[in-house]
């Protein structure tokens, strides 16, 4: 009989829907049990029920929409700046020991921490929003360009020292390119935070839309579902957005190495 080969990435796919099946299942069984701590927790069927009500209304996909918005705007604006921050460090030594211990200090204190104060400074708009997911990215972004500029082989700076590869030009064609496997592992990291702080910002600082907002909403009218369908949205677009960034990083790596043995 013929042995059925299943390729490695066939594996992984089937790996990956095993496991989320398997949850169901026993979400559904203890449901059936009758658990006297089940009796609020709605059935796989129902929150399915929820997700079929919500995505039927234009609402919910303008909440997808705004959140995701926010958090675009507010990773742009934290990768930028702590891409610069962190290349300002990493080729300063005067400029690391000036702002290093303040950095350092800051970036201690929970994002959780700052809502207050961004609140009070702010109001309750869009702005104290976008910021707080900006901050939030703007921490491993510039911890991993710090890190990768400072770890750029000697060999590479003797090299463009010897061809006259100064300023911009040795910033440009050797540190950043050297630089750049941790620098997208900081952009990944910083994606990761971003959304993870959404949903913070969002419920604490109130708005008319969000995926934090219809969150907020079924905890209010004790729906269970709405809560876990919005938990589930988040989890699945936080999911997918990484991946689509980390393909974006790889192409660029790739791209790098290519230019680079050319």
């Amino acid at each position: 009989m013929k042995k059925l080969h299943i390729s490695k990435k066939t594996k992984r796919i089937l790996g990956a829907i095993a496991v989320p099946i398997v949850f169901i299942a026993f979400w559904q069984l203890f449901i059936l049990a009758g658990s006297p701590s089940a009796r609020f927790l709605p059935s796989p069927y129902k929150v399915l029920q929820k997700f079929v009500i919500l995505f039927s209304e234009p609402t919910y996909s303008h909440n997808i929409a705004v959140s995701l918005q926010r958090v675009m705007i507010g990773f742009f604006i934290g990768t930028l700046a702590g891409f610069l921050f962190g290349l300002l460090m990493g080729l300063s030594k005067t400029a690391e020991k000036i702002f290093a211990p303040f950095f350092h200090a800051v970036r201690q204190v929970p994002m959780i921490g700052w809502i207050p104060l961004i609140i009070m400074l702010f109001g309750m708009n869009e702005l104290p929003r976008v910021l707080i997911i900006s901050v939030a990215a703007f921490y491993p972004i510039t911890l991993n360009t710090f890190s990768g500029v400072r770890n750029v082989p000697r060999e590479y700076l003797e090299l463009a020292s010897v061809y006259g590869i100064k300023g911009i030009m040795l910033i440009r064609k050797i540190i950043i390119p050297a630089a750049l496997p941790s620098i997208t592992t900081g952009i990944s990291l910083g994606l990761a935070m971003s959304w993870s702080v959404l949903m913070v910002a969002e419920i604490f600082i109130q708005t008319a839309f969000g995926i934090g907002t219809q969150i907020q909403r079924g905890r209010d009218r004790f729906d269970i579902a709405l809560v876990l369908a919005g938990i589930i949205t988040v989890g699945v677009l936080g999911y997918a957005m990484t991946v689509l960034v980390q393909k974006i990083l790889t192409a660029v790596e790739r791209g790098r190495v290519i230019s680079t043995v050319k």
